[in-house]
């Protein structure tokens, strides 16, 4: 694959490209976890898809990037729902009780997603013997992860229904990544990923009304660290993150894409547990052990 990469000289942007969602993804739970300690999870995320969508769509713009036609609206518009939309809100709303490097673990299982979705439909690839054994250890360790009595964000045990929130994102986040594979998209990836963000965060724009975020929300209230969190989420987690992931979905295969799920972990426990007092636990290391020798 690398010979073939370098052949058609786009070696050196897919490592760039991995290297961002290796490095800067691990980064970003630490940053969810500053950034809704003073702004409510669904409006802190809506904010976050909204300004990243903006400053993409109008780079676009400015470079005369081709336009959306047809389906390619539509198709753009699921893949922001599933992956940003879904993917990052439970995210987010896992982290308001789940500590931030148990949530990056539970994200881990993506690929283990993607392998079983694969296996399912006209187009299956069925997994052999040794896939149905990583299958099983891994979720195994995120059964593990999610049983009761797991670690909350300030130590204490929480309900495992708070972890079924990122394993759920993930599921989305795994089928929307294989979806997009075969989809119609927008011919710019920044048209695409730009067009997404800012339907999926208009969409929970709107579902932070019921959830009652709207009403409680006080802007006089937000720090300082909360919004640089922000920024960072925006520019780097979503504007440059979401593009590389795109960007490597349509050039190199999904089983090398999914690596990142290997490095996001060990980033977002070291992180957590450097600048958010959350030391992981002996059922944790286990858990990951699990997971990541699944992958």
């Amino acid at each position: 694959m690398v010979e073939a990469l370098r052949e058609r000289g786009v070696l050196a942007k897919v490592l760039a490209a991995l290297l961002s969602i290796y490095l800067i993804w691990g980064s970003t739970f630490l940053a969810i976890r500053v950034a809704i300690d003073t702004m409510p999870p669904l409006l802190m995320c809506a904010a976050r898809q909204l300004s990243a969508g903006a400053i993409m769509l109008a780079w676009a713009r400015w470079r005369g990037e081709p336009w959306p036609r047809g389906i390619e609206w539509r198709n753009a518009a699921l893949v922001g729902l599933l992956l940003p939309g879904v993917g990052n809100a439970s995210v987010t709303l896992g982290e308001t009780h789940v500590a931030s490097g148990l949530v990056a673990l539970l994200l881990a299982t993506i690929p283990l997603w993607m392998a079983l979705l694969a296996g399912v439909g006209p187009r299956a690839v069925r997994p052999g013997p040794a896939v149905l054994a990583g299958l099983l250890v891994g979720f195994g360790g995120t059964a593990l992860l999610i049983a009761p009595g797991i670690a909350g964000a300030g130590g204490a045990a929480v309900s495992p229904l708070w972890a079924l929130l990122p394993v759920g994102g993930a599921l989305s986040w795994a089928w929307g990544s294989l979806w997009s594979r075969r989809a119609r998209l927008p011919g710019s990836p920044v048209v695409s990923t730009g067009f997404g963000l800012v339907v999926a965060g208009a969409t929970l724009a709107v579902l932070a009304a019921p959830a009652g975020e709207w009403a409680r929300f006080e802007p006089a209230r937000v720090s300082t660290a909360s919004l640089v969190a922000l920024g960072y989420l925006s520019i780097f987690g979503s504007v440059v993150g979401f593009s590389a992931y795109l960007y490597l979905l349509r050039t190199i295969s999904p089983a090398m894409v999914s690596t990142y799920a290997f490095v996001n972990p060990v980033v977002a426990m070291a992180l957590g547990a450097l600048f958010a007092a959350e030391a992981p636990t002996p059922r944790m290391l286990l858990a990951a052990a699990m997971v990541i020798a699944s992958l």
